[in-house]
């Protein structure tokens, strides 16, 4: 018996080994691919979206457009709250003053993503206003809508706070002769186009559609952020950017009716008691005009008529002495 148990507890074994074995292959089979380690590259990935997701969600909270330039898409995204209003596909983006990314440790956000502010913008009318001696020699108001050129210009640069330039040229064809002079006679007319000359920092060239550039140029105002974003091993230069802390978001106005006045206290004042009216003649002591005049002997609170001397009529009167027995 001791043999046969044995033999039975030994088949028993190889088949719940054997079952094993067939569900760890059918497991192997049918499971998913083991996931790779995260390589550098990931890793830099991922930080370059976090920088530039800060970046938008302060910008986000401003409540006011902004421009996103992504060198690495080749787009231009026009943003208001977070929320993306226009994409626009670029034909060419070049920046020029790009640090390559150091591999031997973390670069930091502001080198992943930047934000600046626009000072002007070229062809601006506002950069030359009218003088008095304009408007008296009938031009047009510097305020008003016919002030601004009829069509706006294809071909502009754009002015930072910080240390950054950047120039947008439409054209309709995509010859590179014409962007080459474009190029050349830019740099001729604005300077500080090259990063390294003037205090510029970063320089940036964008080309597209000359009709989205014209209205790009009307769309823009001094004061709108644009975020820098570079492309893939690279890293902005220190130009300045501005932190996500120190965009802050405007003042909210309390809803109309949120507000109400506090309860009044009390008067701060006791009232007087009314005043007696005056005598009809103006002499104290008598009574106005109109009123009824009590009866002779009857003083206030006296409704009998008695005097004040005499007796009630509820008393009884006194007889009269007997006259003298002798009368």
């Amino acid at each position: 018996m001791s043999r046969y148990r044995a033999k039975k507890v030994g088949a028993v074994v190889l088949l719940l080994v054997a079952a094993g074995a067939g569900a760890g292959n059918l497991g192997a089979r049918h499971g998913d691919p083991p996931a790779p380690a995260p390589t550098r590259a990931d890793l830099d990935g991922l930080r370059r979206k976090v920088a530039r997701l800060e970046c938008e969600l302060a910008l986000g909270r401003s409540r006011k457009p902004y421009l996103v330039l992504d060198a690495a898409r080749r787009q231009l995204r026009v943003a208001l709250m977070g929320m993306t209003v226009r994409e626009i596909p670029l034909e060419s983006v070049e920046l020029s003053g790009l640090v390559r990314a150091d591999r031997a440790g973390a670069p930091a956000p502001p080198a992943l993503a930047g934000v600046t502010t626009l000072s002007e913008k070229e062809a601006d009318p506002r950069l030359k206003p009218l003088t008095p001696s304009d408007v008296e020699a009938g031009a047009a108001d510097e305020n008003v809508a016919d002030v601004l050129p009829p069509e706006a210009p294809a071909v502009y640069g754009l002015r930072f706070k910080q240390k950054a330039l950047a120039r947008v040229e439409g054209t309709a064809d995509k010859s590179t002769t014409g962007w080459s002079r474009l190029a050349t006679w830019w740099r001729q007319l604005w300077p500080g186009a090259v990063a390294g000359s003037g205090g510029v920092a970063l320089g940036a060239i964008v080309r597209l559609d000359a009709t989205v550039a014209r209205e790009i140029w009307r769309s823009i105002l001094p004061g709108e952020h644009l975020l820098f974003v570079p492309p893939n091993g690279f890293l902005l230069p220190d130009l300045g950017q501005e932190s996500p802390r120190d965009i802050k978001p405007p003042k909210t106005a309390p809803p109309p009716g949120a507000t109400q006045a506090p309860p009044a206290q009390g008067v701060p004042f006791r009232i007087p008691p009314p005043l007696e009216p005056p005598s009809g003649n103006g002499t104290e002591g008598e009574a106005p005009a109109g009123a009824e005049t009590p009866a002779p002997g009857v003083g206030p609170g006296d409704e009998t008529g008695s005097g004040p001397g005499e007796p009630s009529p509820g008393e009884g009167t006194p007889e009269p002495p007997p006259p003298p027995s002798g009368a």
